[in-house]
């Protein structure tokens, strides 16, 4: 259809696309009372890889080409930043929460099941990076950013991150599937800021590889910690643990987050970009 439209102005319209996709999505589980949060995390989590194909397929047409699909980096396998995506984000994740075992807000448990939790981790960290995971970085890493690559590094990463986390924000208002506990003043600028420092080390991985892979690894390895040190953490005060501290974006999840994309970001350095896009 438009065959024409430039990177950025491809960017836009995939924004659009995809913010008004997750509008629909979130007023969807709220209308129809979908309570089930891995149904929900399903629906939700494909809108961004369904909003590629629509771009690729519909509006630019780009996916009629083999050049066209090498955009989203699904043809490379990026197995040397596999170790740094999940060895990274677990780090953070047990480093954040070893601490908050340290205070007097939390403690560290041996839950019954220890062996089938630590099991699922690796399941998991399969499973969902095949599924769930790269639903969203076939359209933030594959799709977003390639495109957003031409106004600079930093300002992509940072777009990415921003739009990343509106796209969320229906999912936050809308349902209360999602960060329901906990003073929202607090949990949405942590939850901002480490969903943008997460573009930052996710994007540094999709341009030093040129693969979509090892951000949909690392993608899966932040979830999968935190779900799973869960497990091996007691606490009378959930909100502060999981919303503030720890959890998914608490502030050491952030400052952790940050740390890990500065130091990937200076591994990377100024290394060619293997972001394919097409011409």
């Amino acid at each position: 259809m438009f065959t024409k439209l430039t990177d950025t102005s491809k960017a836009t319209v995939f924004t659009i696309i995809v913010l008004l996709l997750a509008v629909a999505m979130a007023a969807s589980i709220r209308l129809f009372s979908i309570t089930s949060g891995s149904l929900s995390t399903a629906l939700y989590m494909v809108t961004p890889a369904l909003t590629a194909l629509i771009m690729m397929l519909v509006v630019t047409r780009d996916g009629f080409s083999k050049e066209g699909w090498k955009t989203l980096g699904l043809h490379r396998l990026g197995i040397k930043a596999w170790w740094i995506a999940i060895v990274a984000p677990a780090l953070v994740g047990v480093v954040a929460t070893a601490i908050v075992w340290a205070t007097p807000l939390a403690a560290f448990v041996v839950p019954n099941d220890a062996g089938i939790q630590i099991l699922n981790f690796f399941i998991q960290l399969v499973i969902i990076t095949l599924t769930l995971s790269l639903g969203e970085e076939l359209g933030w890493r594959g799709y977003l950013l390639p495109q957003l690559l031409s106004v600079g590094r930093t300002r992509a990463l940072v777009l990415v991150g921003l739009i990343w986390a509106a796209w969320h924000m229906p999912l936050i208002f809308l349902t209360p599937l999602y960060h329901a506990g906990g003073n929202r003043l607090i949990v949405l600028p942590l939850f901002v800021g480490t969903i943008v420092a997460g573009s930052f080390f996710f994007g540094y991985l999709r341009i030093w590889t040129g693969s979509v892979w090892p951000a949909s690894i690392a993608h899966t390895a932040h979830n999968t910690t935190w779900g799973t040190l869960g497990a091996f953490t007691l606490t009378a005060n959930p909100v502060v643990v999981n919303e503030y501290l720890a959890g998914d974006n608490g502030l050491l999840i952030l400052v952790g987050t940050a740390l890990a994309a500065v130091w990937l970001g200076r591994k990377v350095g100024t290394q060619g970009q293997r972001v394919s896009r097409p011409h």
